[in-house]
């Protein structure tokens, strides 16, 4: 089932190849709002075409309102210019078809193989673009017996889950057609909702519980079967559409299967436990076949890595080669295309060697003591000469450790503007000066009034420079060693596991990033002054919208590192981060085991943000799911209170075609002060093909609303790339809130796990840190400071030495009946939390909801150095 949107004065064709004459073309198709008229036409010729979806010919629009009311209206556009083709031959008429109020369906016996081209026409309308959703099958004539079998074809009530959290379970009729593709509606006569070719998609089953999961790379159904009768209806019925001999079954995890390394790694190639159907072979003959089964995976594997990478080098080729030859045909412009092509080159050179050069200072610093002693006291000398020279300078500029902010009296527009596909059109776009890390041309930033944020009491400011000392060193710009593979396939091991949390299996260290989860927790403030701005502005409506850029922007980073998961935090592991150029300090600690929770804190001059959330992360045959539960608060200035939630993430076609990651569903903000709130809406991607990603994605459509519900401010843009403000809400206006980092060789950066700078800082041990951090530190894990380093065996081997270490101290814990609770972390209620993420132990609680809250007490027994006595060894 394809979704396709035909634009106003177009249509839409879509090709399919007939190798057998008497073969049956069958077709159905739906729109939503709005009628659509529709086709059928041959191409004569026998050589087979692209069976894809294009748009091949696309009607004048019109440019004045003269040609517009002059345009004619009818099919006859579509119809008469595609009789102009003389290999064209018309087999239905375009015609005017109701598909809005009902399913649409037809067929049509060919007489002649060929080439066949289903016409979609909407170049009677002037200005309304039409989504149509269809499915289009080929039904070979000597199957066409087997195919009317009362077994391969079923209709029914089941239940479906709904597709957002904690909604439940939805009743749904699903009907499996002759054609293979499973579609359902609200009801049997209803228009059809979403459909599976399930020949194509991934099917895995829970007999236990009766329900099905289907996943087709971009659509997935969970269902669930109300008796066991329907149960074996369905998937006997679904067997016998399917090419495979089998289809996985769940099983439940076993938690002691990480013994050994040796184990560890025949647990990975071994094959899962399977549902044989009637007309399997022996298990011994299964296993050999499962074995060369996977073997073919991988080698596809490699083979799709290769050709994506050739196709994404023959693409810019092409790119480039036309832009060359669209060049005005002259030796000046010939002349300015080589100088401009040798000043790029220079600067790419230079770029690339500044990049050694910082790589060598990295090593020898870290190499020798001396040096490094030097480099800290140049440091250190250049800052007390500022600080001698800010002597005579104006009194009023207070020289705290947390960073000073400039600001504008307008805080709605930032100086600077991105380009990207979402604000082509335009017309002007808001430049107004701010922070020197969005400027791009400082000559260009017009001058204003600032002013700057300074404490209001002396001596909490220096109290905060006490606990932040030291501020001078040079942070590392590069990880000790490049992203390795150990050759483990980890579709292999995903195959395995179909619909269990990932979070919960043994994986091998070569399948993660140097990060831990607490630390990956802390990476949602890369972009921290988002929240500094808010605290600035005057106005509620700009300060909610700034809350909202904030939460949008910790997904950005995500475009670069999709390809491996961060390390599972111990129990008690603890991460702290101090950023006194960014001006904030933050904690994070693992604070339940099953399910697995992280809680964290950071606090600032200006806000303060923590959360409590649920991470999980599940594979479902084709594509995996990243779940974040819980909710999000940001306090700004002790006076306001925001919270929001955050949607679940996408990992496309992960078995074959182009991988790509999606955010898709709401994020919701609202100001619990005021009453205010925002529903930022990230749109799943439209466009591409079946194995392809979609061409238009990433997009986000912020919209935001007073307490009485009127619509106030509207943003825009991709997460991926930036947001701004639509300030007139009508797309003409743009300001710019946010832009993202892009590293500055994205090549060189995938090669270090796609991290960005901050990224890359996070598991440092700087001199804020050495000799001061607990021993709970996820900066102190073996495993993960050998896997950083390059040493993956090793790094292996701690992992499960480590883990080894959590089991028994568990089992001791629960031998003594004495419980686990987090050190810096404490239970306690929180009206915004659902009841359902964290179950209150006592009937009387339990219609509020729990959240694990910041206690206070780790910066002060850091500032003491004397750290808990009764602290675990976790490593």
């Amino acid at each position: 089932m394809e979704v396709v949107q035909v634009q106003p004065r177009d249509f839409y064709l879509h090709y399919i190849y007939v190798p057998v004459k008497g073969t049956t073309i069958r077709w159905t198709f739906t729109t939503k709002k709005n009628n659509i008229a529709f086709g059928l036409y041959r191409r004569l010729g026998h050589t087979p075409l692209p069976s894809s979806s294009d748009i091949v010919l696309k009607a004048q629009q019109a440019r004045s309102d003269q040609l517009l009311k002059a345009y004619p209206l009818s099919k006859k556009t579509a119809s008469e210019k595609l009789k102009e083709k003389n290999d064209w031959v018309e087999l239905i008429p375009i015609e005017h078809v109701n598909s809005v109020k009902a399913k649409v369906e037809g067929s049509y016996t060919v007489c002649d193989s060929g080439n066949y081209i289903l016409v979609f026409d909407n170049t009677f309308s002037k200005n309304t673009p039409k989504v149509v959703t269809f499915s289009v099958a080929l039904v070979d004539p000597n199957m066409e017996q087997a195919l009317e079998h009362p077994q391969a074809e079923i209709s029914g009530w089941l239940l479906k889950k709904r597709r957002k959290k904690l909604q439940g379970w939805a009743k749904r009729w699903f009907e499996l057609s002759k054609a293979g593709v499973l579609s359902y509606s609200a009801t049997p006569t209803s228009l059809t909702r979403g459909s599976i070719q399930i020949l194509l998609a991934t099917i895995s089953l829970n007999p236990q519980q009766r329900i099905i999961h289907i996943d087709s790379g971009s659509t997935l159904f969970h269902l669930r079967c109300q008796t066991n009768d329907e149960y074996k209806e369905w998937t006997r019925a679904l067997k016998a559409y399917r090419d495979d001999e089998f289809l996985h079954k769940e099983y439940v995890a076993d938690s002691q299967q990480e013994k050994r390394a040796q184990q560890q790694q025949q647990d990975f190639t071994s094959p899962p436990e399977i549902q044989l159907l009637p007309n399997s072979s022996s298990s011994s003959s299964f296993a050999a076949d499962y074995h060369s089964a996977d073997m073919i995976w991988s080698q596809i594997d490699a083979g799709i890595r290769t050709a994506e990478l050739l196709s994404s080098n023959t693409a810019i080729l092409k790119k480039n080669t036309e832009s060359l030859f669209r060049r005005e045909n002259s030796s000046e412009s010939f002349t300015l295309t080589k100088e401009s092509d040798l000043i790029t080159s220079l600067a790419a050179e230079q770029a690339r060697q500044w990049r050694e050069i910082q790589v060598t200072m990295q090593h020898l610093l870290k190499g020798d003591p001396t040096l490094n002693s030097l480099s800290m006291t140049r440091s250190q000398s250049k800052t007390k000469l500022s600080a001698e020279l800010a002597d005579t300078q104006p009194a009023d500029i207070d020289h705290t450790l947390l960073r000073t902010h400039s600001t504008n009296t307008s805080c709605s527009s930032i100086h600077n503007s991105f380009i990207s596909d979402q604000f082509f059109d335009a017309e002007s776009v808001v430049l107004t000066d701010d922070d020197e890390d969005y400027a791009d041309h400082p000559g260009s930033v017009s001058t204003g009034d600032s002013s700057t944020v300074s404490t209001s009491d002396d001596e909490e400011s220096e109290e905060e420079e006490e606990d932040l000392e030291p501020s001078n060193f040079h942070r590392r710009q590069i990880l000790p060693s490049p992203a390795k593979n150990d050759g483990v396939s980890a579709l292999s091991i995903f195959r395995k596991n179909i619909g269990k949390d990932l979070s919960q299996i043994a994986m091998p260290v070569s399948m993660n990033e140097p990060l831990s989860m607490l630390e990956r927790a802390c990476e949602d403030l890369e972009y921290a002054e988002l929240l500094d701005k808010a605290a600035q502005c005057e106005n509620s409506m700009d300060r909610i919208m700034y809350v909202a850029a904030f939460a949008v922007s910790s997904y950005s980073s995500s475009q670069w590192r999709s390809g491996r998961k961060p390390f599972n935090p111990m129990m008690s592991e603890t991460y702290e981060c101090i950023r006194p150029d960014k001006g904030f300090r933050f904690i994070s600690e693992k604070v339940s085991h099953h399910p697995l929770i992280i809680a964290s804190h950071a606090e600032s001059q200006t806000y303060q943000y923590w959360q409590c959330t649920k991470i999980k992360s599940k594979f479902w045959g084709k594509s995996m799911e990243f779940m974040t539960e819980g909710t999000f608060h940001v306090s700004l200035n002790d006076k306001e209170h925001y919270t929001f939630t955050k949607p679940s993430s996408w990992m496309r076609n992960m078995i074959a075609g182009e991988k790509y990651l999606e955010h898709v569903g709401e994020l919701k903000v609202i100001n619990r002060t005021t009453g205010e709130y925002g529903s930022v809406l990230f749109k799943e991607g439209t466009g591409g093909g079946l194995f392809s990603a979609p061409k238009e994605r990433n997009n986000v459509v912020g919209t935001f609303y007073t307490a009485d519900g009127v619509k106030s401010k509207k943003m825009v843009g991709k997460w991926s790339d930036g947001l701004a403000e639509d300030v007139n809400m009508d797309g003409r206006t743009l300001s710019v809130l946010w832009k993202v980092k892009v590293p500055t060789n994205p090549d060189f950066s995938k090669k270090y796990y796609g991290f960005s700078q901050f990224a890359i800082e996070l598991n440092e041990i700087t001199p804020i840190e050495k000799g001061k951090l607990p021993k709970t530190d996820s900066r102190q894990r073996p495993d993960q400071r050998l896997y950083e380093e390059g040493h993956i065996d090793r790094a292996d081997e701690e992992k499960l030495r480590i883990e080894k270490m959590q089991r028994e101290t568990r089992a001791a814990f629960t031998e003594k009946g004495i419980p686990w609770n987090p050190r810096w972390f404490k239970l306690e209620q929180d009206p915004y939390e659902e009841v359902t993420f964290y179950p209150a132990h006592s009937d009387a609680a339990a219609e509020v909801g729990h959240s694990w809250q910041f206690a206070g007490e780790y910066w002060d027994v850091r500032e003491s150095g004397e750290w808990p006595t009764d602290t675990p060894d976790l490593w």
